[in-house]
C-alpha cells in the first residue's frame, strides 16, 4: 500500500497548542475527501509534529498536493531500524538502482535523539551507494537521495510534489464569490479558499446563457481539483431585468458603475441571508474603468455593503492573474468563458463621487432587486452538469451545450440546402427512445417551429431548448 509523508505548511505547527489540534484534524479530513474523490481509500493517518503519515489503498500523491495546508507530500518508505550501519544497508537496498552511473547527493532530515547527527547519516549512505554511482556532488547531483530520520523510524522518499501551502480549508468561515468564469474571479477563490475558507460561486446571469455553461464548467474544474473537505455550491441570480433596468434609467457613463453597486447589494444580501462570512471578487486596482480606486471606494459606500467584501486580486496586474490562472489549470476553461458585463463599454466613469453614485443609484427601484434574488437557484458544483446551470426558465437559447442532442426540425431540402453537422432529422426521432439525461436542441429555420417542440417536450419532462434566430443563425454563428 502507497505511503505519503506529508509536510505541512510552516503556519499550522506554529499556532497555539489549542488551534493546532484542529487544523490537523481538518488538514486530515480534506486529504481523506481528496483521496476518496480519487478513487481511493485513506488507511492510517498519523500526525508526526510537522509531518502527516498517510496510507491508501491506491496512488493518489497528485491529489494530496493538491490540498490547502500541504507543503510538500512524498511516496515514502518506512522502516524501523537498529543503528546508523543498519540505516545505510537498508538505504542502499532501495536507492542503489537509482544512483546506478549517474552523479548523487544525500540530503537528510533528522529529529529525535540519537548518537550520530544528520552529517553522520549522509556521510554513511553516501558511502555505501557510492560505488554504484558516478560520484558524488553535493551542488549540481543527477539524483538526490531524500531521507527522513524520525525516532527509530526512517523514511526514503521514492518522489515527492510541492503542495500549494495555505491553512486547510474550513478553518476560516466560509465566503460568497462573485464568479463570472473568467481570468479573476476564479483566481480570487482560489487565493481565499487556500486561506482556509470554504467558497461557495454567485453567478449572475447577464446575457447569454453560453457564459453560465462555461462559467460552471470553471467551477467544476476549480471545485474537483482544489476545493476539498466540503461540497461547493453554484448559485445563479438572473440579473437580465436589472441590467434593462440600469439601461433604461441611468446615465450612459454611470452604467457600469451602477451595475457594480447592484451587485455589490444583491450579493451581500444573499450572503447575508445564508449565512456567509464574507463577499469575494475578483477586481483589481485600475485593471477596469469602473474599477478605478475612486470608483471603488464611491461605489461600496454607496451600495452601503453590510458585509465585509474581500479583493485578493487589488495588487495584481493582468499578466499575473493570467499565470496564476494557467498555475492552477483553469486557464483553458476560462478562455471559453465571454464577459458579458460590459454594459457601457465606451466613456465609462472614472472618477465617480459618492454623491454622484449615489444619485444614479437612486434612480434604480431596488424592489428589482429582492424580485431577482426571490428566485436564486442552487446547483451542486460536485454533482451537477453544466447544462443544469442553465435557466430552465429559458425556452431559447443560443449555443450548443457539449453532448447535447441537436434535431434538425427543417423540411428536407431545407437541410439539404444547408445542413447542421450532427444533427438528426426530425422524422427519424421516436420520443421514447430521447435521452432523458441530456440536453435536447430543436433548430428549425428561423425559430419558431422549433420553440413549441421544445416547449412540448418539456411538459414531458425532457431538458429541451430551441436555438434562438433557427438555422440562419447556427449557421451565421459558425461561419
Amino acid at each position: 500500500m502507497p505511503k505519503y509523508l506529508v509536510t505541512v505548511s510552516g503556519e499550522i505547527p506554529l499556532r497555539s497548542p489549542r488551534t493546532r489540534p484542529r487544523f490537523y484534524r481538518v488538514l486530515v479530513e480534506n486529504i481523506r475527501d481528496a483521496v476518496e474523490r480519487n478513487g481511493g481509500r485513506l488507511l492510517e493517518s498519523k500526525v508526526l509534529e510537522a509531518k502527516i503519515l498517510l496510507e491508501t489503498d491506491v496512488d493518489v500523491e497528485e491529489a494530496i498536493a493538491r490540498v490547502f495546508g500541504v507543503h510538500k507530500v512524498g511516496r515514502v518508505l518506512e522502516y524501523v531500524f537498529r543503528d546508523l550501519p543498519d540505516l545505510a544497508n537498508w538505504v542502499q537496498e532501495h536507492a542503489r538502482e537509482s544512483v546506478k552511473g549517474r552523479k548523487f547527493a544525500v540530503r537528510v532530515k533528522r529529529s529525535g535523539e540519537h548518537s550520530f547527527t544528520s552529517l553522520d547519516v549522509a556521510r554513511e549512505v553516501g558511502a555505501v551507494l557510492k560505488p554504484y554511482s558516478a560520484g558524488v556532488d553535493l551542488e549540481n547531483p543527477d539524483v538526490v537521495v531524500d531521507l527522513e530520520v524520525r525516532g527509530d523510524k526512517a523514511f526514503l522518499y521514492l518522489d515527492s510534489r510541492m503542495g500549494p501551502g495555505g491553512i486547510p480549508i474550513g478553518v476560516e468561515g466560509s465566503a460568497l464569490v462573485l464568479f463570472s468564469g473568467g481570468f479573476d474571479s476564479p483566481v480570487a477563490a482560489w487565493l481565499i479558499a487556500k486561506r482556509g475558507v470554504k467558497v461557495d460561486f454567485l453567478h449572475f446571469i447577464m446575457g447569454s446563457t453560453q457564459s453560465t455553461y462555461y462559467a460552471f464548467q470553471v467551477a467544476k474544474a476549480l471545485a474537483s481539483n482544489w476545493l476539498y473537505g466540503y461540497k461547493p455550491r453554484f448559485i445563479l441570480v438572473d440579473f437580465r431585468d436589472v441590467i434593462a433596468e440600469i439601461s433604461r434609467r441611468t446615465k450612459w457613463s454611470f452604467r457600469q458603475v451602477v451595475l457594480r453597486a447592484l451587485m455589490y447589494i444583491a450579493s451581500t444580501r444573499l450572503a447575508s441571508k445564508l449565512g456567509y462570512d464574507a463577499v469575494v471578487t475578483g477586481e483589481a486596482i485600475g485593471q477596469a474603468s469602473s474599477q478605478t480606486l475612486r470608483n471603488l471606494s464611491a461605489i461600496e459606500r454607496a451600495a452601503g455593503a453590510s458585509m465585509m467584501i474581500l479583493r485578493p486580486l487589488l495588487g495584481y496586474d493582468k499578466d499575473e492573474i493570467i499565470a496564476l490562472s494557467r498555475k492552477i489549470g483553469l486557464y483553458d476553461y476560462s478562455s471559453k468563458v465571454t464577459e458579458t458585463c460590459a454594459i457601457a463599454p465606451l466613456r465609462v466613469e472614472t472618477g465617480a463621487s459618492l454623491d454622484e453614485v449615489r444619485e444614479e443609484l437612486s434612480k434604480i427601484d431596488l424592489t428589482i432587486i429582492d424580485k431577482a434574488l426571490s428566485d436564486y437557484k442552487v446547483v451542486s458544483v460536485l454533482e451537477a452538469s453544466p447544462d443544469e446551470a442553465i435557466p430552465r426558465s429559458d425556452v431559447e437559447i443560443d449555443f450548443i451545450p457539449e453532448d447535447a442532442v441537436i434535431i434538425d426540425a427543417r423540411s428536407e431540402s431545407e437541410r439539404r440546402n444547408n445542413p447542421i453537422e450532427k444533427a438528426i432529422p426530425i422524422e427519424e426521432v421516436n420520443v421514447k427512445n430521447l435521452p432523458r439525461d441530456k440536453v435536447l436542441i430543436f433548430i428549425c429555420e428561423t425559430g419558431g417551429k422549433s420553440y413549441l417542440l421544445a416547449k412540448t417536450l418539456r411538459e414531458e419532462g425532457f431538458r429541451a431548448y430551441s436555438f434562438k434566430g433557427g438555422a440562419r443563425n447556427y449557421c451565421k454563428l459558425r461561419g
